[in-house]
């Protein structure tokens, strides 16, 4: 597989233009895409976080993301607070319940020994969480108020954690409607294309981003052959393959529509991309869907990619990474589908 950084514009034959105008298995995309920031949902975190701190008093509010591994604070007011484990977390015990979870004083609590907001700065004693929801029922996070001193809460303020509750599931039900594939639970076309533009304009000279563009294999003879509700199916199980690529803050994935999908990897190396873009074609192959219509006897995908170093020439042009890893897709398709292909 060869390499190479493309700027290239686009050309006459292309016909993927992406800036023109679930199941259990697969794991919702809600978490990555509040981590990246949308700045629908940040605002609504803002407001609930400055209300909370003037109805409790407290010394710091937040709302916390968790994902598998972390606790993500979003919209602190009060003070700027660290990366923690979740497994370390004050919010991961709150989660577990579906009401108000209140530490009137954690140092009385053997069970909050080894958080790290109890034994370092800011000496958390006084925490109350609730946990916050997706649509789909999926945990997100929390809204959290805390303090170092030991703290109580009375009725109303108890009253105040449930209504801005509601408020943000209510938004973030809103919002994702918006935002999210309802068949794979990756963004959709909109909200992914406007993430790239984001991110792309927001990237420092000398970054590299990976524009990729993925294609399932003779998916319309799997829908013929299988027929159009198996053919969702294969699509939810694709995706979950996707999703997992997903890591961290580091890919955006999305549905462009029917059975292509967008990634873009950023600050990107070659190696890097290459190695998620090869995992991400073995991961689908490893899915072994049958596929008798195809001839490789199981579901497959084709990738093309480009890296795009940012400089202000190439700052503007944020569709063409895109448009060279379409060219690369063709080249994947013409070469016997099912491998990964750079421009």
């Amino acid at each position: 597989m060869q390499l190479a950084f493309s700027n290239d514009r686009l050309s006459s034959r292309m016909q993927f233009d992406p800036f023109a105008t679930g199941e259990p298995e697969v794991e919702s995309s809600v978490i990555e895409w509040l981590l990246h920031d949308d700045q629908v949902m940040r605002e609504c975190f803002t407001h609930a976080a400055e209300i909370l701190k003037s109805v409790t008093g407290a010394a710091i509010t937040a709302i916390t993301l968790l994902d598998e591994e972390y606790q993500h604070y979003r919209a602190e007011v009060g003070m700027a607070m660290p990366l923690v484990t979740r497994a370390r977390s004050l919010a991961d015990y709150a989660v577990r319940d579906a009401e108000l979870f209140v530490i009137e004083d954690a140092h009385s609590d053997t069970r909050f020994g080894e958080c790290m907001l109890v034994q370092r700065h800011p000496f958390v004693r006084f925490y109350a969480a609730i946990a916050l929801r997706a649509p789909n029922g999926e945990i997100v996070g929390a809204l959290c108020a805390m303090g170092p001193s030991p703290g109580r809460l009375d009725a109303g303020q108890r009253a105040v954690f449930y209504h801005l509750r509601a408020m943000i599931e209510n938004d973030l039900k809103m919002r994702t409607a918006t935002a999210i594939d309802p068949l794979t639970q990756l963004y959709n076309r909109r909200f992914l294309l406007e993430s790239v533009t984001r991110r792309w304009k927001e990237a420092r000279n000398g970054d590299v981003m990976g524009s990729v563009v993925v294609d399932v294999d003779w998916f319309k003879q799997y829908n013929d052959t299988y027929g159009h509700q198996a053919g969702d199916h294969c699509l939810r199980k694709v995706a979950s393959v996707m999703q997992a690529a997903a890591y961290g803050e580091r890919v955006i994935v999305g549905r462009m529509g029917g059975e292509e999908f967008g990634l873009l990897m950023l600050r990107a190396g070659p190696a890097a991309l290459e190695n998620t873009l090869e995992a991400l074609r073995q991961g689908v192959e490893d899915l072994a869907i049958e596929h008798r219509a195809s001839p490789l006897g199981t579901v497959t995908v084709s990738v093309g990619a480009a890296l795009t170093r940012i400089t202000e020439t190439s700052r503007p042009a944020y569709r063409d990474g895109f448009a060279s890893a379409d060219r690369a897709l063709y080249r994947s398709k013409h070469g016997g589908r099912n491998q990964v292909t750079m421009a």
